[in-house]
């Protein structure tokens, strides 16, 4: 007889209910926060599922014009987020013990980018060249934050196994509480780059000329627009859970803390920083072109510290 492990089984069925379901409540909880900083009820906090859900029973209008790149870029961007779900620690869950490399990390976030980028230009609008232009620019000055602040705690481990880096085993990083709130602050700040959120770029306008994110998707349309959005929140997931096991590990607690424990500090961190998210929102305002680079410059400044930080502990 095959031997079941009930542990490993329930472990994995977690982990993929969290990621499938979690990430549209996150945007649920990013409004709602919003809407009560305003003084307003807001829509329901499930409002993003039925959303999707409408999405995907509309009828798909596709310019003449798109290839099949633009076609299939909201599948293959699904596709490259939920493979990255399982390499990336944005979870203290680790079903099937696979640990994703720091670069392969990396070039699967770079990729689906990529995709997004090409998709807009295919489609041939304007605004789409606009926004493709904008978002190539973010990320070749936010991703070496991102690069900087994994490498350093990958240096400490000695191994650029993320999974190991990020286990709450690794003895080599138990009392190094600095490193780890550093990173996760600049991963935070750099995440807020990365997915297109104030103070660099307004997820909510409806002006053109200043989207980023919103301006390389407005030519897609039903089933499509539903893939491109949900692969957008898991975007969303993937980041701030990166972010919020970098704070859990600053906190001495959570490395002796029950597997169970951990989970579910895990999710309520990933929602803190989701609500965190609409706090900026309600009380920044974006920021000029011109002005973002100097934003961007904390979180790379906070990842090189992380890379000092590294040096030393490696030198010592």
């Amino acid at each position: 007889m095959i031997a079941i492990n009930t542990e490993a089984v329930l472990e994995t069925l977690a982990f993929v209910a969290t990621f499938l379901l979690l990430p549209p409540l996150l945007v649920g909880i990013i409004r709602k926060t919003k809407a009560r900083f305003q003084n307003r009820i807001g829509a329901p906090l499930l409002q993003p599922y039925f959303d999707l859900l409408k999405l995907l029973s509309k009828g798909e209008t596709i310019s003449k014009h798109t290839s099949w790149i633009f076609r299939s870029t909201a599948a293959i961007n699904v596709s490259l987020l939920i493979i990255l779900a399982f390499l990336a620690p944005w979870t203290s869950l680790r079903p099937f013990n696979l640990g994703g490399d720091l670069f392969l990390v990396i070039y699967l976030l770079a990729l689906t980018r990529f995709f997004t980028v090409l998709s807009a230009l295919d489609a041939g609008s304007a605004f789409g060249g606009f926004g493709a232009s904008r978002e190539v620019t973010l990320a070749l000055l936010v991703e070496p934050a991102v690069i900087l602040c994994l490498a350093a705690i990958g240096s400490v481990s000695q191994t650029s196994d993320l999974g190991i880096a990020f286990s709450f085993n690794n003895v080599a990083l138990v009392n190094q509480p600095g490193l780890w709130f550093i990173a996760g602050c600049g991963l935070f700040l750099a995440s807020l780059v990365e997915l297109s959120r104030m103070p660099a770029d307004d997820p909510t306008t409806h002006l053109e000329l200043t989207m980023v994110h919103e301006a390389m998707i407005l030519e897609n349309s039903a089933a499509n627009l539903a893939l491109v959005e949900y692969s957008h929140f898991l975007k969303i997931l993937i980041l701030l859970g990166i972010s919020s096991q970098c704070l859990l590990h600053a906190i001495p607690f959570f490395w002796h803390a029950s597997q169970l424990v951990l989970a579910l500090s895990s999710v309520l961190s990933i929602m803190i920083l989701a609500a965190s998210i609409a706090v900026i929102e309600s009380v920044a305002v974006k920021l000029r072109w011109t002005k973002l680079p100097e934003f961007i410059a904390y979180s790379v400044a906070m990842s090189i510290f992380c890379v000092f930080i590294a040096l030393s502990k490696n030198l010592n």
